[in-house]
């Protein structure tokens, strides 16, 4: 094949081809049967979880469709050791909110475990909030956490910041 033929099918395939090339066609097109194509089974999808499911409405004689959330799970955890971390982290990565109870815990694993979570937190684009003494709570990215606290000084009342050793 000499070189100017690969650079008329360069040229073709980008270009397109010319009119010309279609008057010289030879196929006999009167031979072709209609053909239609069976259609192709599509498998069912599972919700995600934590999606929302349209329900339709009538209002006024017209049907309109609503948005009716779905019943969303918090998690509460107490954990006794810094294991117990891993647990929450999986639960974070899972989209679900955690509520994490220290009451019970020891303060040094609580502050090793606090550490922990904020680092999967942050990994995992979602927010680590203080929500009361020895609580916090820990949200995926989905979930915005509306928490007004009158005490201005959430940092200095945190036994578990490292800045207050």
């Amino acid at each position: 094949m000499a070189l100017g033929d690969y650079l008329d099918k360069a040229k073709n395939l980008f270009l397109g081809k010319n009119d010309d090339d279609y008057e010289y066609d030879d196929y006999d097109y009167e031979d072709e049967e209609d053909y239609e194509a069976e259609p192709t089974p599509v498998a069912p999808v599972a919700p995600v979880s934590g999606a929302s499911e349209f329900h339709p409405r009538k209002v006024g004689g017209q049907s309109t469709m609503t948005q009716r959330p779905t019943a969303m799970k918090v998690v509460v955890i107490e954990p006794k050791v810094f294991e117990d971390s891993e647990n929450i982290t999986h639960q974070l990565r899972d989209m679900r909110p955690v509520l994490i109870n220290f009451e019970n815990t020891d303060p040094h694993e609580a502050a090793r475990i606090v550490d922990f979570v904020s680092g999967a937190t942050f990994a995992l684009d979602g927010k680590l909030e203080k929500v009361g003494k020895d609580i916090f709570m820990c949200v995926p990215v989905n979930i915005s956490i509306d928490y007004s606290d009158n005490d201005s000084n959430k940092a200095e009342q945190n036994e578990y910041a490292w800045d207050n050793k």
